[in-house]
């Protein structure tokens, strides 16, 4: 008499099923997808690391210096954005762009 153990051996799950390999299309269009060095990530970083520390020690003035470091990540996604808009290199569903 088998027991568990063997007859779930015997009916592997990953032996019917189906395999499909990717299309070649698929391939074609992501081939340069594992990108490395992507940069720095400068979210919350930028203002820290150009401006001083003394202007961090007043802790009223953080808010509007959080706020001006979004506005200025936003910029840069923006540019990042058009960048990829009028790259004729790029994929355009591509957000792996420097």
């Amino acid at each position: 008499m088998a027991n568990l153990r063997e007859k779930t051996d015997a009916l592997n799950v990953d032996d019917f099923r189906y395999k499909v390999r990717p299309s070649y299309l698929h391939a074609a269009k992501h081939i340069n997808d594992n990108y490395k060095n992507l940069g720095f990530n400068y979210r919350g970083e930028i203002l820290k690391r150009t401006t001083s520390p003394e202007l961090w020690a007043n802790p009223l003035q953080v808010p509007f210096y959080g706020q001006l470091e979004a506005m200025i990540v936003f910029l840069f996604e923006q540019a990042k954005y058009i960048k990829k808009t009028f790259s004729i290199a790029h994929d355009k569903e591509s957000i792996n762009i420097e």
